[in-house]
């Protein structure tokens, strides 16, 4: 948007605005289409669609048309996160809810390890335009080998639904607009992924100008985020989830993810203090997410639990559209190292709040 269409840094940030407004809609559409049709036609869809739209985005040229186009497209592709999850409890056991959800994200990690150094080295070799026709066919690609594999499934899960469905009539649905405890559970997630988001929006900016890291070094701490994710988080998931609570390891991951920001305001802060706040804040995020998802799934019934995952997307998709402009505001505003303090605290107010949850 800036080096190849001119776009001035305040237009991007109201493209990406639209982006993020749209990823909010798109969670919601995403959870509702799914208690209505099912995670199987969301996903294919999503994806689908998103190969096409991909591709319009590549020929939006004008301020008003990418916007517009960026909205859809987010609209389009984040439908797919809540139906996508609640596939993981479909087809998952009560017992290994957890780790399911630790081996999603571990799928997700390795995406994001090879996606950015083949992106960066495709736009490099061929131009950006080829970022968007590879992403548009393996989005296409993706929903026919979907298809594929889970047609007969589908159709065996469908017959299966309409019996329980006419077997469980007068069973009682708790909305989750009702649900007191989730809704508090939304307002800790959504603080906790305000403070977790900055590791990817603020601190690259905060390594750059005010340790003075290169971009080689900057890269190799990112990356070592999903290193220790790949190498640690199933083993570490299974010991956890045996031993200890959902509320428990949540409450340790918050804190965590506080004390990983807290480093950062010690003197002399380096590569090695570096590498160590992204090793608290990566610790954090295992301890934490993939039981808050195995919480949300466990807490829905069958009937909505598109709709519980909606919201849990929602959460995060919020924190992503106030994240980048709040913390980049606050650090020019009053330092850093306020920033650093208020993150702190978020860490040590969501623990505090998964702790009395668990007490419920």
């Amino acid at each position: 948007l800036t080096h190849n269409l001119g776009f001035t840094l305040k237009e991007v940030g109201l493209i990406m605005s639209f982006f993020g407004l749209g990823s909010i809609l798109g969670a919601y559409v995403g959870g509702w289409l799914t208690d209505k049709i099912g995670s199987y036609l969301v996903q294919i869809w999503s994806l689908f669609l998103s190969s096409i739209v991909l591709l319009m985005l590549l020929y939006a040229q004008s301020f008003w048309t990418l916007a517009i186009v960026a909205f859809t497209f987010s609209v389009v592709a984040d439908a797919f996160r809540p139906a996508n999850k609640v596939a993981v409890s479909d087809y998952s056991q009560p017992e290994n809810l957890t780790r399911s959800f630790a081996l999603l994200r571990l799928a997700v990690n390795l995406g994001f390890a090879i996606g950015p150094a083949m992106g960066g080295l495709l736009a490099a070799w061929k131009g950006y335009e080829w970022l968007f026709y590879i992403d548009a066919l393996t989005c296409f690609l993706d929903a026919v080998l979907f298809k594929i594999a889970m047609k007969d499934d589908f159709k065996e899960k469908k017959k299966q639904s309409k019996k329980e469905k006419k077997g469980s009539s007068n069973t009682l649905v708790h909305s989750p607009y009702k649900d007191k405890v989730f809704l508090a559970f939304l307002v800790i997630i959504c603080l906790l992924a305000f403070a977790f988001l900055q590791l990817f929006y603020t601190v690259p900016l905060f390594y750059k100008q005010e340790i003075g890291l290169g971009e080689g070094q900057i890269g190799l701490l990112m990356s070592l985020n999903g290193l220790i994710i790949v190498a640690v988080e199933m083993p570490l998931v299974y010991l956890v989830d045996k031993h200890y609570s959902k509320f428990s390891s949540m409450t340790l991951g918050a804190i965590l993810i506080g004390l990983g920001f807290l480093i950062f305001t010690f003197p002399m802060v380096g590569m090695g203090i570096a590498a160590l706040s992204v090793c608290f804040l990566t610790m954090g995020e295992i301890f934490y997410m993939p039981f808050a998802s195995a919480f949300v799934a466990a807490r829905a019934s069958d009937s909505n639990r598109g709709e519980y995952m909606a919201l849990y997307t929602m959460a995060w998709a919020i924190a992503s559209v106030v994240a980048p402009l709040t913390g980049m505001y606050i650090g020019a505003a009053f330092g850093f190292n306020m920033l650093w303090l208020l993150l702190f605290a978020i860490g040590l107010i969501g623990g505090l709040g998964f702790w009395v949850l668990g007490k419920l």
